[in-house]
Parts: structure tokens; sequence; C-alpha cells
């Protein structure tokens, strides 16, 4: 992708990435994303498994840049081994033309993810679920989501 087209990615508004979506895994771990969550065109993505819910986080360079930055404001040596570790845990894909990803092999692994996934909106990112843990994992923590809302007046 040229540097002109990632940079309007940056700057602008880009998809909100809301709701719940379950969708079919095809050839090569491939799923199709919501249309309301593309981008015009060819986009990189990035990919890491979330350390407090097992599930996998879809996020576009600028969000990537924004978990940087915030590295910036820890001390040297904290930054430096933050940094090696989000580094080497990310995985760089692509959102073709068709809206469609492919999920690495060792996160389907780690994960247990085959057949159908649950794609849940992170508002500036988005999760990819087994669809087993999805179910597993909602209702036990949605008192504690409906506070949080409440929390923001929402």
């Amino acid at each position: 992708m040229s540097n002109s087209i990632q940079n309007s990615l940056e700057d602008s508004q880009g998809p909100v990435f809301s709701g719940e979506f379950r969708h079919k895994i095809e050839g090569k771990n491939r799923i199709t994303i919501p249309s309301a969550w593309r981008f015009g065109e060819e986009v990189e993505l990035f990919m890491i498994r979330r350390t407090l819910e097992n599930c996998i986080a879809v996020m576009p360079r600028c969000e990537v840049m924004r978990i940087k930055k915030g590295a910036d404001a820890m001390a040297p040596e904290d930054r430096a081994e933050f940094l090696h570790t989000f580094g080497r845990n990310l995985r760089q894909v692509t959102l073709d033309k068709g809206g469609r990803i492919s999920i690495p092999d060792e996160f389907c692994q780690r994960l247990g993810i085959a057949g159908e996934v649950m794609l849940s909106g992170s508002v500036d990112s988005f999760n990819i679920w087994n669809v087993a843990d999805f179910a597993a994992t909602n209702p036990e923590n949605e008192i504690q989501r409906t506070k949080g809302l409440r929390r923001h007046g929402i």
C-alpha cells in the first residue's frame, strides 16, 4: 500500500467497529469482515492475541501507532521491553478488496478457531473469537460491562 493511502487512513475517520457478527471460516483461515467495517481499498491490519480475553484483537495501523505513542511515556527499559513483546506478537495481515482477512495458523491453533468465529466490535479495533469462548465469556461479564457503560453516562 502506498504511503499516501496509509496516511489518509490514519488521518481519516475510518470505520467504527461496532456490533457482533458470526462468520464462517473459508479456506486458508479466511473470514469476511462486515461491510461496515471495511475500508475503501485494500488495507493493512494487525492482529495480536489479547491477554485478558481468549481472542484476537484486529486493528488498523493508526491504532498500533497510538499504542506505540503510549509506550513513549514509559521508562526507556520498560518501553524497549514492551515494544519488543508487542512487536513479536503482532501479525500483519491484509484486508483484501473482497473484505477478507486470513487468520494466522498459530492463532487458530492456540485459540481453537475453526468452522465459525464471532466478530465483536471494540470501536477502534475488533476481536475474533472462537464461538464457544465468546458464548462462555459474554454472560459472566455482562454486569461489569453494563457498569462500565454507566460510568460513562451510557
